[in-house]
């Protein structure tokens, strides 16, 4: 009998003993995961994440739950600084881009109150009215991006031909092109080419691609209508100056332009809204640079029959 209790007194004791052990460990572990916690959350350029120092299953889980959580609030700080960083730089461009012109019909202005022959008048009052041209363009294709983005414009997913709207929108640029003496080629099949979409915007994405391609374009234009498959791919090629691969990762960005000093007619929201139509037609569009020649290509789905 005094054997048995002797048995039952050291399990029990054997029991109270792993206990404190865990009670310890559980104790040691949370004061070190309170510490790592208080030390990542001070520190915001750190990757560091929570360890244990000895393996319990539930701290374990904790653990990896709480790392988790950290990763997610890395992560959304990262895309915090970056929206921020990008909305500072849209208000830069934007500033920049209203000021410009206004700064300048401002000065022409002042010159009109001056004594000057008739001539310089209208030269004066030329360039004040493309200036508040400027400022309208920039105004207008903002708001309409703003529309685009947020989902407050909709499009129609009607059967429509796009060669026929690619025609009807290079009329709309024949006094440009024949101001720059150049006469583009075209090349267009037979037939139609029905495709899923919105006219008025396809019409505007091939608008702002015609215009970016005539501003900032050095001649050999060259229009054309592709089948390939499934898909009719819409191709604009026209001669550029040097264009490097980041040119070409941001050319499709709101507000980015290869004209660094912002002097031409251009916003940088021609081709941003032309990208976002284009995904909300269901199509897809590219840029590419090759041998002295600039190239967007927009393809959306073939309409059987």
């Amino acid at each position: 009998m005094d054997n048995v209790w002797m048995i039952a007194t050291f399990v029990l004791l054997l029991i109270l003993l792993i206990i404190m052990i865990y009670h310890i460990y559980f104790r040691i572990n949370i004061k070190n995961i309170t510490k790592q916690l208080e030390e990542i959350m001070n520190i915001t350029d750190t990757n560091s994440l929570l360890t244990v120092v000895a393996k319990q299953s539930d701290i374990a889980d904790l653990v990896n739950i709480i790392n988790n959580m950290v990763r997610d609030i890395r992560q959304s700080r990262i895309q915090i600084n970056r929206l921020n960083r990008n909305f500072r730089k849209t208000i830069t461009n934007i500033s920049h881009d209203l000021r410009t012109p206004l700064t300048t019909a401002g000065g022409y202005v002042q010159m009109l109150q001056e004594s000057i022959t008739d001539e310089e008048r209208q030269e004066y009052t030329t360039i004040i009215l493309e200036r508040q041209n400027m400022v309208k363009i920039l105004l207008e294709q903002l708001f309409e991006y703003v529309r685009i983005e947020s989902g407050e414009i909709h499009y129609e997913h009607v059967s429509i031909d796009a060669k026929k709207v690619l025609i009807d929108t290079l009329t709309m640029y024949y006094d440009d092109f024949n101001n720059k003496g150049q006469e583009p080629t075209v090349q267009l099949p037979e037939g139609p080419c029905i495709i899923r979409g919105d006219e008025q915007g396809l019409k505007r994405i091939f608008s702002n691609i015609l215009f970016n391609a005539i501003v900032h374009g050095n001649g050999e234009y060259h229009f054309e209508v592709q089948e390939s498959g499934d898909c009719y791919t819409i191709v604009f090629s026209n001669g550029s100056e040097p264009m490097t691969s980041e040119d070409l990762d941001y050319i499709f960005d709101r507000f980015y332009t290869k004209d660094q000093s912002r002097n031409k007619k251009t916003t940088g929201l021609g081709l941003a809204i032309a990208k976002e139509i284009t995904k909300r037609l269901g199509g897809t569009i590219e840029a590419y640079y090759n041998n002295g020649r600039f190239q967007v290509e927009i393809s959306f789905p073939v309409v059987e029959g």
